[in-house]
């Protein structure tokens, strides 16, 4: 049942608006469209508020025109925060981010955390302040990443799990003042915004880490990609093998038995699907 606490969502994408809509009265959601695949895989905030029928205004304009809420929660706005609207809440004005904070403050911390090899992420709900995700920790959730994981798996695990904590978190809203920990500074990691041009696949890197990149940039993301007689190939599934044929020449792909394999740095990786192709069709 929703609560009296008024609150104000910003961000573009909708996992945590159904949380917040049940539990607070949702006034307004902050927001620009989701451009491409993103709607259908992460979920449009701008759809949400629209078949929710809750008032939808554009970022640069509620930055500049405060509107006060008791709760202002945020998820995925790439943007920092204007420390007058951080300071417009009248309970909290509070991040849920995708990681384990201090680790992975920053821009994509799920697919670096993949491309990495990490085995383990999370999410963590935190209070703003005026740094990026450096304010103080309510609460975390862990996340374990299996070896076949994809972006799109592990995405939904943390997105469950920071449902749960905001769902909680908007339960004990005014019942009791919610204390948070400062983060260790000292165990703290960032990462930069990834663009489409950090998914070229270099061969010269270990199979195990090229394989790791690949499921960390599947659909919907850009992708992993090489280039094949002028054609740009994205790596949609593949397999690190340890052994293979000793003859290939490195990053020179050969269609065999169904099958397309490459030499790396360490290693081979069997591709098993590209985007958009078929294999049959690429390397006949």
């Amino acid at each position: 049942m929703a609560s009296t606490y008024k609150a104000i969502f910003i961000g573009n994408e909708s996992p945590y608006l159904d949380v917040l809509n049940k539990f607070t009265q949702l006034a307004l959601i902050v927001c620009k469209p989701l451009r491409g695949n993103g709607r259908k895989y992460f979920g449009s905030a701008l759809r949400f508020a629209r078949e929710n029928r809750i008032p939808v205004s554009a970022p640069e304009v509620y930055m500049s025109n405060e509107v006060a809420a008791d709760v202002i929660v945020v998820s995925g706005y790439p943007k920092r925060i204007p420390k007058g609207i951080i300071h417009s809440a009248r309970i909290a004005a509070i991040n849920i981010h995708q990681s384990l904070l201090p680790a992975y403050r920053g821009r994509h911390p799920l697919n670096w955390a993949i491309i990495n090899g990490e085995t383990l992420t999370g999410v963590t709900l935190h209070y703003l302040n005026e740094r990026f995700d450096d304010g103080k920790i309510i609460k975390q959730e862990s996340v374990k990443i299996e070896k076949n994981d994809t972006i799109m798996d592990v995405y939904q695990k943390t997105a469950k799990k920071g449902q749960k904590l905001l769902r909680n978190f908007c339960q004990e809203i005014g019942s009791k003042k919610i204390l948070g920990r400062k983060q260790n500074l000292a165990s703290a990691t960032y990462f930069p915004p990834r663009t489409p041009k950090d998914g070229k696949i270099n061969w010269q890197e270990p199979a195990e880490k090229i394989y790791n990149l690949v499921r960390a940039l599947t659909f919907p993301y850009p992708g992993a990609y090489f280039y094949y007689k002028k054609k740009k190939l994205i790596i949609e599934e593949c397999k690190p093998l340890k052994t293979g044929p000793i003859e290939l020449k490195r990053g020179k792909p050969i269609f065999k038995n169904k099958c397309c394999i490459v030499k790396t740095g360490m290693g081979f990786l069997r591709i098993l699907r590209v985007r958009n192709h078929k294999l049959s069709e690429i390397f006949k």
